[in-house]
């Protein structure tokens, strides 16, 4: 799951004061098969840390730079999840994306981004969630939730 340089987290705000780390890792053990009602279950987290130029409020990381990792992180879900259909058959596109706020993200911090697979709907719409979390899962900042269309590839110019 090599990065694309164009995406935000890994182009302009890849550097010092801003993002800097943000190390995607998929799960080996994930069924890919396309089955509604599936259970739970992780498939990637990520080892980020964030500087100190990314801020709303004095020493506390914006909210809309928390959403812009998750949204990241969400994205590369569906593709450790359809494994190499994804790109070849089907590509899943962002239809929604809900942050809730738990706990300030303070400036300079490092966490993990834990990313699972929820369930299907039908064929096209799959549904993921995130936590943002301390190493040690002692304080959850933040949680979200997001639906995937998978469309055809052809339709998005792939």
């Amino acid at each position: 799951m090599a990065p694309h340089p164009s995406y935000a987290v890994f182009g302009p705000l890849m550097e010092s004061n801003l993002v800097e780390r943000y190390d995607i890792y998929k799960r080996t053990n994930i069924n890919t098969e396309l089955q509604e009602q599936q259970e739970k279950s992780e498939v990637l987290s990520v080892d980020i840390k964030v500087g100190t130029r990314l801020n709303a409020h004095v020493g506390i990381v914006h909210g809309g730079i928390i959403s812009l990792l998750f949204d990241t992180s969400l994205g590369y879900a569906p593709i450790a999840y359809l494994g190499e259909k994804y790109n070849r058959d089907l590509v899943a596109l962002t239809a929604n994306l809900k942050v809730d706020f738990q706990a300030p993200f303070k400036e300079g911090s490092s966490a993990i981004i834990r990313v699972f697979f929820d369930r299907l709907e039908g064929k096209k719409k799959l549904y993921f969630s995130a936590i943002l979390e301390d190493a040690d899962k002692s304080v959850v900042y933040a949680e979200a939730s997001s639906l995937f269309i998978l469309v055809d590839p052809k339709k998005v110019g792939h």
